[in-house]
């Protein structure tokens, strides 16, 4: 997939920005998570609280509920004083027709509610080193293995 063949509204606002740095997130995905030894649930469900990792194994996570009205700003400089804004870029893990994307981790601070959103809000997202791991839930609850907030 070539980046004018990506047809996601927020993927189109910032091509030149981004990197594309898989095509297929279907297998991508599941060898990272392997890789790093990440518990995963193995389960599906329709559930909004569902995640693909499973939090509770890890060594230590963090939680909050990012979608209060007004709470935009706190949450952007919530990430903005976290371990997050120390590292280069974000990985993000969109629906299996989009490549995994490498966003500079500024751009991603200053839209993450953007971001977020344009992956239905559901996704799990890395910081390039895989070190700091993110994932969003359609309860739209952000959890983390770093303190965001």
């Amino acid at each position: 997939m070539k980046k004018e063949d990506i047809n996601n509204w927020k993927l189109i606002e910032v091509l030149d920005d981004i990197e594309l740095i898989e095509e297929d997130a279907r297998d991508f995905l599941p060898c990272i998570l392997n890789k790093l030894n990440v518990p995963t649930t193995k389960h599906t469900t329709t559930n909004r609280e569902f995640t693909e990792i499973d939090w509770g194994k890890m060594k230590s996570y963090f939680k909050f509920f990012f979608d209060n009205e007004g709470e935009e700003k706190i949450n952007e400089e919530a990430f903005k004083s976290s371990e997050l804004s120390k590292k280069k870029s974000v990985i993000i893990f969109y629906d299996w027709n989009v490549p995994v994307v490498k966003v500079p981790v500024d751009l991603f601070i200053k839209d993450w509610e953007d971001f977020i959103a344009s992956t239905q809000w559901e996704t799990i997202m890395f910081s390039e080193d895989y070190e700091l791991i993110m994932e969003v839930s359609r309860d739209y609850n952000l959890y983390s293995n770093f303190k965001i907030r």
